[in-house]
């Protein structure tokens, strides 16, 4: 049994995160910044005001996994790049503090406009606020990491769906619209190709790859199929039989968005067999 510390524990990702270690029989301490989070059983600390002593104080765990973010789901927010400096002394506090493991989630939007597979060499050319705070961030946590001799993760996640109502993507928006009365809903061609996987089993995904050490930096957390937009909304709509018909190609894409990317999951593979060994 080790003691995970899981910032954004009471986040959208955060809860499946600490509910998938605790079912692992881990000690976990879930951070929130504040109690009105969903998290049942959470410990109240803002890691963007964090101290010198914040290693001790969240009780010396044996890992970190960094899932606190703000407006994740809001790519061009000032915020991101604004609290950049305070995740980065946030992971300098904990690693001269003794942190011995840190894993960090990461986000697809890191490699800006590509087409095809990513893999952990891809060159990375993030062209949104959210794409480059993340992309420093990896870079400064490697530095950190190999300095200070630990174990350093970055789960780099994908399109995550699954329970809605609580992010901010597409199939949320639609779900508002039914409540609305709306039965349309405009689209852009909902040709791309992405890598879409399920919040529960993402969490899942990173319990497993962080009870291990043998395969460490960046790891794609992703299903690595691609799949179109327009297959996952219509699934969407009929799975919850919904009353509501999409209108495709009623605006143009994001100039940002990539038309086809998706993870390659060989060292996720690897880090899950991994896992099951330990």
């Amino acid at each position: 049994m080790q003691h995970y510390l899981v910032t954004g524990g009471g986040g959208y990702l955060g809860r499946h995160i600490v509910q998938a270690l605790k079912s692992d029989g881990h000690r976990v301490t879930a951070v929130v910044r504040n109690k009105a989070s969903r998290a049942v059983d959470a410990t109240s600390y803002d890691v963007l005001s964090s101290t010198p002593d914040v290693f001790e104080q969240l009780g010396r765990p044996d890992v970190c996994i960094h899932a606190a973010w703000e407006n994740g789901f809001n790519h061009s927010q000032d915020s991101h790049l604004d609290n950049l400096p305070h995740h980065i002394a946030f992971l300098q506090n904990m690693l001269r503090g003794g942190l011995k493991h840190v894993a960090t989630l990461g986000t697809v939007h890191e490699i800006g406009y590509h087409v095809g597979p990513v893999s952990e060499h891809t060159p990375a050319n993030p062209t949104t606020a959210y794409g480059i705070a993340k992309n420093h961030l990896q870079r400064v946590q490697k530095l950190l990491c190999e300095k200070h001799g630990v174990t350093d993760q970055w789960l780099r996640c994908y399109y995550v769906v699954g329970e809605d109502k609580l992010n901010n993507s597409v199939f949320a928006k639609i779900l508002a619209a039914v409540e609305k009365g709306q039965t349309t809903f405009p689209l852009n061609s909902g040709e791309m190709l992405y890598d879409f996987i399920d919040v529960r089993q993402l969490g899942r995904l990173v319990a497993d790859v962080t009870s291990q050490k043998s395969v460490t930096g960046i790891i794609n957390c992703c299903s690595g199929e691609p799949v179109t937009l327009k297959t996952m909304i219509e699934r969407f709509i009929a799975t919850n039989n919904l009353p509501i018909q999409p209108k495709w190609g009623e605006f143009p894409s994001r100039p940002y968005d990539s038309k086809a990317i998706w993870g390659d999951k060989m060292k996720l593979d690897l880090a899950v067999r991994a896992s099951e060994k330990d």
